[in-house]
This record gives C-alpha cells, sequence and structure tokens, in this order.
C-alpha cells in the first residue's frame, strides 16, 4: 500500500520496479527464466496508477480493481478507527492498550528431578 497522495502512488510503483528488476536479473543468469516486473500498487484512499489495468492483464487469473481499492479503503479505515479509539480514550483518562493481554492464569513451571 502507498502514500494517499496520487503522485506518491506513481512514484512507489517506479521505485518497485527498480526493487525488483534486480531480482529479475539474478534470476535470468542462475536459472535462465524470462523474468518480469508487475507492479499493482494502490493508495491508502483507493488510488490506481493509470498503468494498473495493463499490469493486472499480465498476471493470469481473475482480478478486480474494486476489489482491490475497496480492501485499500477498509485498510486505511481501520487505522483511523484504532488512531480515533486511542485518542479517544487519552482524553478521558482510560489507559488504552494496543493489544489484549491473556486472562488466562499461568501455571508454575514444575520440574520432576530423577535421581538415579
Amino acid at each position: 500500500m502507498a502514500k494517499p497522495a496520487g503522485r506518491n502512488v506513481v512514484q512507489n510503483e517506479v521505485e518497485k520496479k527498480l526493487k525488483y528488476w534486480s531480482l529479475c536479473i539474478e534470476m535470468l543468469r542462475m536459472w535462465n527464466l524470462k523474468c518480469t516486473v508487475v507492479p499493482v500498487k494502490t493508495g491508502a484512499t483507493g488510488i490506481i496508477t493509470r498503468s494498473l489495468r495493463k499490469n493486472f492483464k499480465a498476471v493470469p487469473g481473475k482480478h478486480s480493481i474494486d476489489s482491490l481499492q475497496k480492501t485499500a479503503k477498509l485498510g486505511i479505515s481501520h487505522v483511523i478507527r484504532i488512531v480515533l479509539q486511542c485518542e479517544a480514550c487519552s482524553l478521558s483518562g482510560v489507559d488504552h492498550r494496543w493489544f489484549k493481554r491473556s486472562t488466562r492464569k499461568k501455571r508454575p513451571v514444575t520440574r520432576d528431578i530423577h535421581i538415579v
């Protein structure tokens, strides 16, 4: 997932292409395999690049841009909800934990000693 601004998505896509291009070259050298880098990037708010449809055609199978955008939007809304809950708890004086602690009691460690 890229940053929310549209220009950042395009920039992030180019960075990923360059990052994985060396891996493609290495696969070509070691195993004599043809390799192409197919970046599929979306912004946090569902922004997509112009080349995404072309990149989807390169990957076999059935893909939906709508489901990709929906996943990005649900993910960012989940993060925003957590942050807002945390701020609301800090304003009300409640200690908010980012994780749940186990309520199960720990068993005491017992070791059997065998004397032979």
